[in-house]
C-alpha cells in the first residue's frame, strides 16, 4: 500500500499548489468582476458542463482503469487504441454540439433568462472540444499510473488560466469587455494545456493507433457518463431556476438573485472544496491501486486501505469544517469583502463532513466496476437534493442550497458504505475513529464560532489567526490523545524503497 501514498503525495503536493493558486484567484476574480458577473458565468458554464458532460465525463475514470488492465499484461499497443476509439467517440460528440448551436443561434437564447449568458455561452463553446481531448489524454496517463504528467497538467490549466485572464481583463493582450474576458481566458488556457499534453503522449511512448475497443469504452463509461449528467443537469436546473425562485419567493430582484446565486456557486463552494486538495488526491490514486489488488483478489488490502484514506478524509474534513463554521464572516469579509457570503460559508461547511468520505467510496467502488451502484447513489442523493432545494427555498432562501447539498452527499454516502461493506471488509475501529473526529470538530465549532465573532470587534485578522491557532493546537491534541493517528496509520503513509522491477519503463513513467 506504500506505492499508494507515495502516489497520493505526489498528487497532493500539485493538488495543493493548484488549490492555493486557484484560490487566491478567484478572491481577484470575485472583486473584479463582482457576485451578479459571477452569477452570469454560473448560469452560462452550467450549459457548456452539461454538454462536456455527455461527451467526455465518464470517459477518464474508464480508460485509467482499461489502460491499468492492459498495463499490467504488457499491452501498450491495445492502450493506445483504446485511447483513440475514446477521443473519436468524446471529440465527435463535443464537435456536433458545437456545430448544432452555431447553425441555429436562436437555441442558446432560449435556455437563459439573462440576455448576458448567451455571448459568454458562445464563447465558451470550444471548450466542448478542449475537454474531451483533455479528459481521453488525462485518462490515458491515469491509467498509466503517470501521475506526474496528470498532476502537472491540472497545475499549467490553471496557471494558464490565471495568466490569460489577468492578461484580458486589464486590456494588457487584447480589448476584451470586461463580462467576456474571463470566458476567452478558459478557453485560451484549455488551448495551451490540451496541447502539453498531446507532446507529453508521444514523448512518453504512446502512439497513434487504429481505434478498437468501442463497445468496452461505452459499455463502462455509460453509467459514469449518467451519473456526471444527472449531476450536470441538477446543477443546470438550479443555475437557471434558483434565481427565478428567489425572485418569486423573496422578492428580490434579477439582479439581486443573480448576485445570490454568484456568491453560493462562486464564493461559498469553491472554498467546501478546500479540503479535496488531500482527499481528492487519494480518490485520484485508488483507482488503478484498487482495480489492481480487485484483479488479483485482494479484497482484504482494499479494505483495510479504504478505512484508513476514509478516516485521514474525515480528519481533514473535520478541520475545515470547525474552521469555516467559526470563522466564516471573518473569511467572507477579508477574502471577498462580502459579509453576506461570509454567513453562507458559516451555514455551508457542514457539507464538507460527507463529501470528502464520499469521493472516496465512489472511487473505491468504481474501481471495482460497480460503476451501476455509484448511479443509484448519486441519483438518490439528487433527487434528495432537489426535493429539499424546491420545498425549502421558499422559507430560507438561498440557505436551502446548503442545506441540499449536504442531505445529498450524506444520503449518498450511506448508500455507498453500505454497498461496500458487501464487497470488502471495512475496518469499523477506523470509522468510528472518523465519527469521534467530526464530533470533536463540531463541539470546537462551537466553542471558538463566539471567540471569532469577539475579536472581529477588534480586527478581522487577530480574529482568524487565533481561532486558526487555537484549532489546530485544539486538534492536534486531541488526535494524539485519542489516538485517532496511531503509529500504524504513520508507518501506512509514509513512503518506502520501492522495489526494482526487471521491465522497461517510459521515460515517463512515475516515479
Amino acid at each position: 500500500m506504500k506505492k499508494i501514498f507515495r502516489s497520493f503525495a505526489l498528487v497532493t503536493a500539485a493538488a495543493t499548489i493548484t488549490r492555493i493558486i486557484s484560490f487566491i484567484f478567484k478572491i481577484y476574480l470575485s472583486r473584479v468582476l463582482g457576485a451578479e458577473i459571477l452569477g452570469v458565468y454560473q448560469i452560462a458554464i452550467s450549459v457548456v458542463a452539461t454538454l462536456a458532460c455527455i461527451s467526455s465525463s465518464g470517459v477518464p475514470v474508464t480508460l485509467s482503469r482499461l489502460v491499468a488492465e492492459n498495463s499490467a499484461l504488457n499491452s501498450r499497443s491495445k492502450s493506445d487504441s483504446l485511447l483513440c476509439a475514446a477521443t473519436t467517440l468524446s471529440l465527435s460528440f463535443a464537435l456536433l454540439s458545437c456545430a448544432v448551436f452555431a447553425a441555429f443561434p436562436s437555441l442558446a437564447p432560449m435556455l437563459f433568462s439573462d440576455e448576458r449568458c448567451v455571448p459568454v455561452f458562445y464563447i465558451m463553446l470550444p471548450l466542448l472540444a478542449t475537454t474531451a481531448l483533455y479528459s481521453c489524454l488525462r485518462g490515458w496517463f491515469w491509467g498509466n499510473k503517470n501521475y506526474g504528467v496528470y498532476a502537472a497538467t491540472e497545475l499549467t490549466d490553471e496557471i494558464a488560466k490565471i495568466l490569460f485572464s489577468v492578461l484580458f481583463l486589464s486590456g494588457t493582450l487584447l480589448a476584451i469587455n470586461v463580462q467576456e474576458a474571463y470566458a476567452y481566458a478558459m478557453v485560451a488556457g484549455d488551448v495551451v494545456v490540451v496541447a502539453m499534453l498531446i507532446a507529453m503522449f508521444f514523448v512518453c511512448g504512446g502512439r497513434m493507433r487504429r481505434p478498437s475497443g468501442f463497445s468496452q469504452v461505452v459499455k463502462s463509461s455509460a453509467p459514469l457518463t449518467a451519473t456526471r449528467l444527472c449531476g450536470s443537469l441538477v446543477s443546470t436546473l438550479i443555475s437557471l431556476s434558483l434565481p427565478l425562485m428567489l425572485c418569486k419567493g423573496c422578492g428580490l430582484t434579477t439582479g439581486e438573485a443573480t448576485a445570490e446565486l454568484g456568491r453560493a456557486t462562486g464564493m461559498v463552494v469553491p472554498l467546501l472544496f478546500a479540503p479535496t486538495a488531500i482527499t481528492g488526491s487519494l480518490a485520484v490514486v485508488i483507482i488503478p491501486e484498487f482495480a489492481s489488488l480487485n484483479a488479483g483478489k485482494e479484497l482484504n488490502k482494499i479494505g483495510s486501505a479504504l478505512s484508513q484514506s476514509i478516516k485521514f478524509s474525515c480528519v481533514a474534513s473535520g478541520f475545515f469544517f470547525a474552521l469555516f463554521a467559526s470563522a466564516g464572516v471573518v473569511l467572507g469579509r477579508l477574502l471577498y469583502d462580502d459579509e453576506l457570503a461570509g454567513r453562507y460559508i458559516c451555514v455551508a461547511a457542514i457539507a464538507m463532513l460527507p463529501m470528502g468520505a464520499n469521493g472516496l467510496c465512489v472511487s473505491a467502488l468504481n474501481s471495482l466496476g460497480k460503476e451501476n451502484a455509484t448511479f443509484a447513489s448519486h441519483t438518490a442523493g439528487l433527487a434528495l437534493l432537489l426535493a429539499t432545494l424546491f420545498s425549502t427555498v421558499w422559507f430560507v432562501g438561498v440557505y436551502a442550497y446548503f442545506i441540499a447539498i449536504t442531505l445529498s452527499h450524506t444520503l449518498a454516502l450511506a448508500i455507498n458504505l453500505t454497498t461496500l461493506s458487501k464487497n470488502v471488509k471495512l475496518d469499523k475501529k477506523q470509522l468510528f475513529h472518523a465519527l469521534l473526529a467530526y464530533a470533536f470538530c463540531a463541539v470546537a465549532a462551537l466553542c471558538l464560532s463566539p471567540l471569532s465573532s469577539l475579536l472581529a470587534e477588534i480586527s478581522d485578522i487577530l480574529s482568524l489567526a487565533v481561532t486558526v491557532s487555537a484549532l489546530t493546537a485544539g486538534y492536534a491534541v486531541y488526535v494524539w490523545a485519542s489516538g485517532c493517528i496511531a503509529k500504524d496509520d504513520i508507518q501506512f503513509f509514509s513512503s518506502g524503497k520501492r522495489k526494482k522491477k526487471s521491465a522497461e519503463k517510459s521515460p515517463c513513467r512515475a516515479k
